[in-house]
């Protein structure tokens, strides 16, 4: 609140004491949907006070004070205690055991093979380029993985990706052959 004797000079030269002018208008109602008055006092629609600003400051003080406290709630406050408390427990999940790795690749036995011993499947002249595809590609069926969210990933990188690209409604449209109107 301003002091009262504390006066301001105006841009037009006049006096004015604030402090006076807000004793004097404190018992007028407030402007906003607060339904109090100047000085901070709750009042009814008629303009009577219901609780003094003393009385109100004293409320919020004993509701808000830096020290918790688990005594009873003051009545008026509109909060409700609950009575059906209960401690928190958290969920135990049940442990199931872990179902085997099943993967869809066939493992191929091989027997030991002689080195002077040549095969039936490989008879005849080959490329270096022949070997080193067979290689490559005995190579490629070790490293995909089986099942799961890596096995579709890697079958998606297989996939020759030119031929499935649906290109937008505007680019086709620029791509058809034959005259066109401007």
């Amino acid at each position: 609140m301003a002091k009262k004797g504390k006066t301001y000079r105006t841009s037009s030269g006049n006096q004015v004491d604030f402090g006076a002018l807000l004793l004097a208008n404190e018992t007028e109602p407030a402007l906003g949907n607060m339904n109090v008055n100047a000085r901070g006092d709750e009042i009814d629609p008629a303009g009577n006070i219901t609780k003094s600003r003393e009385e109100v400051m004293r409320e919020y003080n004993e509701l808000n004070t830096m020290v918790p406290s688990d005594d009873s709630i003051p009545e008026g406050t509109g909060i409700e205690a609950d009575d059906d408390w209960q401690d928190w427990e958290p969920n135990v999940p049940v442990e199931k055991t872990p179902e085997p790795y099943v993967t869809t690749e066939v493992k191929k036995e091989t027997a030991p093979v002689e080195e002077n011993k040549v095969t039936p499947e490989k008879t005849g002249p080959r490329s270096v380029g022949h070997v080193i595809e067979e290689e490559h590609a005995e190579q490629q069926q070790e490293q995909t993985p089986a099942g799961g969210l890596a096995a579709a990933v890697a079958r998606a990188k297989n996939i020759n990706t030119k031929d499935n690209i649906q290109q937008p409604k505007h680019i086709q449209e620029q791509n058809i052959k034959g005259v066109r109107r401007i």
